[in-house]
C-alpha cells in the first residue's frame, strides 16, 4: 500500500444507471488517503464477511466514484441502495498508476519519451483509468482512451471521460482490441483488465507499460495470498503489492 488507509462512512450521493447491469455511485467521505489512480477500496457488504473491492474510478477532497457491475450479491445488493445511504469503506489500498507530467524534471530517459499514453480498458476495467485521464490532462499530458466492448449498448465510457476533460475525440471505442493497440500511434500504454486481456496486451504491444489486474480477492489486504501473480521478483500480492504492475516486471505462464 501507499502508506496510509484508513476506514469511515461514506454517504452515496447518486447512484447512476450507466447499463442494465453497471451503475455509478457517487459517494461522500474522506478520501484524504488515496494517493493515486489505480488503488482500490474495499467496502463493507450487508450479511456478509467479507469486503468487496472495487477500483477507485476518481475523487476529489471528499467525494469518490466507484463503477459497479452487478454480478453477485453484494453488487446487487450495492445496485439496490436509496440515495442517503452510508455504507463502511476502507480507502487508500494498494499501489496504484505512476507517471510523470510534461514538466517535471529528475525523468528518466523512458519515462520523457512517455508523452503520448494509451489508456486501454474493456468494460468496467475502464474504472481506474477515468482519475487517470484527469491527473494527466491537468500534469499537461493528453492521453488517448480506448475502450473495447462487445456490444454497443455496453458503450457507457465516454460520458465518465468528459469530466475529466477528454474530449469525444480522444475516446474511442472498438470491437477489435488489439487492431486498434496497433494502429493508435503511442509510447506507452496503462491498462486494467482480466488476467488473459493483460497478458495478450502485454505480448503484442512493444511499447513500456503498467496494467491493473481486475482479479478477485478475498481478504484485500494480503493475508490470503489468493490474488497472487509470479513476478521476476518471486509472487506478487495483487491486493497489497499491485493491483497495478509494469509490464516489464510481470512474468507471464504462457
Amino acid at each position: 500500500m501507499n502508506g496510509m488507509n484508513t476506514e469511515g462512512l461514506f454517504r452515496l450521493a447518486e447512484s447512476r444507471v450507466l447499463t442494465a447491469s453497471v451503475r455509478m455511485l457517487r459517494l461522500e467521505g474522506d478520501t484524504e488517503a488515496i494517493a493515486s489512480p489505480g488503488q482500490f477500496v474495499t467496502v463493507e457488504i450487508a450479511d456478509r464477511f467479507l469486503r468487496r473491492p472495487f477500483s477507485v474510478c476518481d475523487w476529489d477532497g471528499g467525494w469518490l466514484t466507484l463503477i459497479v457491475e452487478k454480478i453477485g450479491y453484494g453488487t446487487e445488493w450495492l445496485h439496490t441502495l436509496p440515495v442517503g445511504s452510508e455504507l463502511r469503506i476502507m480507502t487508500g489500498l494498494g499501489h496504484g498508476f505512476n507517471f510523470t507530467g510534461k514538466n517535471a524534471s529528475a525523468m528518466s530517459s523512458r519515462q520523457a519519451e512517455c508523452l503520448h499514453p494509451l489508456l486501454i480498458g474493456c468494460g468496467t476495467g475502464l474504472s481506474p483509468l477515468v482519475g487517470l485521464a484527469r491527473r494527466m490532462r491537468e500534469s499537461g499530458i493528453h492521453p488517448t482512451v480506448l475502450l473495447g466492448f462487445r456490444e454497443e449498448c455496453e458503450q457507457f465510457g465516454a460520458a465518465l471521460f468528459s469530466d475529466p476533460g477528454c474530449s469525444r475525440e480522444t475516446v474511442r471505442y472498438t470491437s477489435d482490441l488489439w487492431a486498434s493497440v496497433l494502429e493508435i500511434p503511442h509510447d506507452c500504454f496503462y491498462a486494467c483488465g482480466s488476467e488473459a486481456v493483460m497478458t495478450e496486451l502485454c505480448g503484442l504491444d512493444p511499447n513500456p507499460g503498467q496494467v491493473a489486474f481486475d482479479v478477485r480477492m478475498g481478504c484485500g489486504f494480503g493475508a490470503c495470498m489468493g490474488c497472487s501473480k509470479k513476478t521476476r521478483n518471486g509472487m506478487k500480492r495483487v491486493c497489497r503489492d499491485g493491483p497495478v504492475f509494469r509490464k516489464e516486471e510481470l512474468v507471464w505462464d504462457v
